[in-house]
């Protein structure tokens, strides 16, 4: 399999790329000698002792993302301390990721350096001399690289380009068809399309196109743009607005960019031998980009590997190609927003975000960037802005469900629920002719209409998307649970739970919903079982915590359901829940519970809210 052999080159890149616990602690000892030295003379800084200062930002310009400020910090570093290998490595690696020049000069450095002559400084001094139109020195240093097994995928494109450069097209497009047995055979065959291209032999590159199509698996943004350029330029309109067209419906990402695609359609994405080294090296982030995806996925199932990178470490390397990338086309828009989706998973939004805004408002994935942007917005908690965004873009696509029903989501988190309402309302009404509804949209607008306190249509979306999706453990909770709520055809509500339950065993809130079902229908031995269960698994959720002390104070274990309460209520519960935690205390308080009136008087009661808007994790 590729990704088996991919694996070694991973190792080898994040040996080089990965900040080390013990260059970490090296800094924290410097940090610390020099705040206990405040006058230290600068010229010791020369022999040996790190600049804790620029280290220090580097450490934290890292964390957060930020790689151009992280580069710019470890070279200062690296210039207080030029014996220190570690700085250099670190200074010229964060340098490429960056995709800043300024790794040129470090990557010579680097080479310099006992053990530095590396995959990374060969690659970055290869793309350096493509850059300056050597060709021949760029094949030799892609040479140099070319026994790792990552350089090894690559080298036949980054090969041909050069060979394309120099006025060799035939001898590339030859050397890349004429491969057999490789996973990558789809993309030789592209490049060697594109070769032809570029190289004005047209007749020979929509053969090429042709056979790539044949051979890639699903559409691929590269090749759909580059063939329907080719037939555009052959007078073939409608046969390259088809193809353009056939991808954007088998994507609702790209097809936010439908329009600026089309009117863009005779643009030929690749022009010159150095837009596609550029593209060689976004095949390889991707390859390693779906590597940390399949290995995060595995992570998450408990398959964990002792004897394979984890996904932030694919990721990693992915970054430095993408680096590679950048640094050849900075205005390749495909590296922004795979560089930006990787930052995101990270968390480092802000980072993703400066990303995305480097990408042109002129550049046909320009809206792609903008909805990144727009959802970026809504987690860091700028909803307003994202609001603005997803408006445009709705505007701008007023046949897509992707941006009204994203703007839906950003209405519910300002809690404009009739907007919502009206927005994913929208989002059904377009995803109904293509018979693209799925049960989470309807249920995103059950969410809506409960918190309105619309319980009639909330329930109608319910049963509709358990109609779409009836083995979904959420709706089968939401719905039970809201039935439970109002005492509402009861043995129908525990069927939906017991269900949810065999579906999801480990749900603690599923399994708090079942148990509430059976304290309604009073069989208070196991609904106690069951919230107790469901309380022990998450102790921090002040709802369980309620329905427990409801519970044992239904048994008459009143003392205990104090408790309980009193728990619940330092938890920091919702409004609607607090409301009702505060009652029950009220009324134990008013029969007489000591314990529970001094828990009345300790902190003031906020205004109750009404029931039907309460809320919570059970409900819809």
């Amino acid at each position: 399999m590729l990704f088996c052999r991919l694996l070694p080159t991973v190792f080898l890149l994040l040996s080089a790329s990965v900040l080390t616990p013990a260059l970490s602690a090296q800094g924290a000892q410097a940090a610390e000698a020099r705040s206990s030295e405040p006058h230290q003379d600068q010229a010791d800084s020369q022999h040996g002792h790190v600049d804790s200062g620029a280290f220090l930002t580097a450490v934290v310009a890292t964390h957060n993302g930020d790689d151009l400020d992280a580069a710019r910090a470890f070279r200062a570093a690296a210039a207080a301390d030029p014996s220190n290998k570690d700085l250099v490595k670190q200074a010229f690696v964060r340098s490429v990721m960056a995709g800043d020049p300024e790794a040129v000069p470090l990557a010579k450095i680097n080479a310099a350096l006992p053990g530095g002559q590396t995959i990374i400084s060969s690659l970055v001094l290869g793309n350096d001399a493509a850059v300056r139109g050597d060709w021949p020195a760029a094949s030799r240093y892609y040479q140099q690289a070319g026994a790792d097994p990552m350089a090894h995928l690559i080298m036949p494109m980054l090969q041909a380009w050069c060979h394309q450069a120099q006025g060799h097209a035939d001898e590339a497009i030859a050397a890349l068809t004429h491969i057999q047995g490789s996973v990558l055979v789809p993309f030789y065959t592209l490049h060697a399309a594109l070769i032809a291209q570029v190289a004005q032999k047209k007749a020979q590159a929509g053969d090429l196109f042709a056979q790539s199509a044949r051979l890639m698996p699903g559409y691929d943004l590269l090749l759909t743009r580059s063939y329907a350029a080719w037939y555009w330029e052959q007078g073939e309109q409608t046969k390259a607005r088809t193809l353009l067209r056939s991808m954007l419906e088998a994507d609702p990402v790209l097809a936010l960019a439908g329009t600026q695609l089309q009117a863009s359609i005779s643009h030929v994405p690749v022009s010159s031998s150095q837009q596609g080294l550029a593209r060689a090296y976004v095949l390889t982030a991707f390859l390693l980009r779906q590597q940390s995806l399949q290995q995060a996925r595995q992570n998450a199932a408990g398959q964990e590997s002792r004897h394979m990178p984890d996904d932030h470490q694919f990721d990693e390397a992915s970054r430095l190609m993408l680096g590679f990338a950048l640094g050849l086309d900075p205005h390749l828009a495909e590296a922004r927003l795979m560089l930006a989706e990787i930052q995101d998973d990270e968390g480092h939004q802000a980072a993703a975000r400066e990303t995305l805004l480097r990408i042109p408002q002129t550049d046909p994935l320009a809206p792609v960037a903008a909805f990144r942007l727009a959802l970026a917005d809504s987690v860091t908690g700028h909803l307003d802005e994202a609001r603005d965004k997803l408006t445009r873009l709705a505007q701008a696509s007023p046949n897509l469900v992707l941006p009204v029903r994203a703007l839906g989501n950003t209405l519910s988190a300002q809690k404009d629920w009739k907007g919502a309402i009206a927005a994913y309302t929208q989002a059904i009404a377009l995803a109904g002719p293509k018979k693209t509804v799925d049960w989470s949209l309807l249920f995103l607008r059950a969410m809506a209409y409960h918190e309105v306190g619309d319980w009639a249509h909330a329930k109608a979306d319910l049963k509709a998307a358990l109609a779409l999706s009836p083995d979904e453990p959420m709706l089968l909770n939401s719905l039970g649970y809201s039935m439970a709520e109002r005492k509402e055809d009861l043995p129908e509500a525990e069927k939906l739970l017991r269900r949810a339950v065999m579906l999801a065993p480990q749900d603690a809130a599923i399994r708090d919903s079942l148990g509430w079902v059976r304290v309604e229908q009073g069989d208070l031995k196991e609904g106690i079982m069951l919230l107790e269960q469901a309380a022990e698994q998450t102790p921090e959720d002040p709802e369980v915590n309620y329905h427990l002390g409801e519970a044992y104070w239904r048994a008459g274990r009143h003392s205990e359901a104090v408790d309980q309460w009193n728990v619940a209520l330092g938890l920091k519960p919702e409004p609607g829940d607090e409301a009702l935690i505060r009652a029950a205390l009220a009324r134990a308080a008013a029969g007489g519970d000591k314990k529970a009136e001094q828990i009345q008087h300790a902190s003031p009661p906020k205004v109750e809210v009404p029931a039907d808007q309460s809320g919570g994790k059970h409900t819809p």
